[in-house]
């Protein structure tokens, strides 16, 4: 009688079902194969940026550097991140009497495709800046400000690509707007086809 059962329940008369159903997030970011690859849509990137800016309130030239992370929550994308801009091009190995550093996020909007990666981002920031007071001494000032960016990628890979940034990051004391060039990195990959 078993064996029977399980005859029957085999001959095809099922209708067969995905192990899981995709959900509508899924459906909107799917599996993509490119070459012997397969990729991820809408996965999160990591960014590492360099370039001139700015420096509204002094008109003088900056540099700035950049390190960010975006994510994807459901159809939304997000970002969080920290920019530094001083007067010095060597940034790290100086050690500048005015600088500023932000640690901002924010939301925005995200347009990719397999050799091109657009995004816009806004929100607040946590500025703190460095202004000299003398020739020896700097006094630090803590405040909010907001942070804006367009990012423009050319993705030689899909998960790896190189691009430009525009920015603005604007607080009461120390406003900057500039342009940068950064590097691409994402967790797109999944497997090998």
């Amino acid at each position: 009688m078993t064996l029977c059962f399980n005859l029957a329940a085999q001959d095809g008369t099922q209708p067969v079902r995905s192990t899981a159903p995709l959900s509508k997030y899924d459906k909107m970011f799917p599996q993509i194969k490119y070459g012997k690859n397969v990729y991820r849509k809408g996965s999160n990137w990591f960014m590492f940026g360099y370039g001139p800016s700015y420096h509204m309130n002094k008109e003088a030239l900056n540099y700035n550097l950049q390190l960010a992370f975006h994510w994807r929550y459901k159809a939304m994308y997000f970002n969080a991140g920290w920019h530094s801009s001083c007067p010095e091009p060597k940034l790290f190995l100086a050690r500048p009497m005015e600088q500023l550093n932000d640690i901002y996020g924010g939301a925005g909007l995200r347009f990719e495709d397999r050799w091109y990666n657009f995004g816009f981002f806004i929100g607040p920031s946590f500025a703190i800046t460095w202004l000299p007071e003398s020739n020896t001494l700097s006094k630090v000032h803590y405040q909010l400000g907001a942070y804006t960016e367009v990012q423009c990628t050319f993705k030689y890979f899909y998960d790896l690509g190189v691009g430009v940034s525009v920015y603005g990051s604007f607080n009461k004391r120390y406003q900057v707007v500039g342009a940068r060039l950064h590097l691409y990195f994402s967790n797109a990959f999944v497997t090998k086809y």
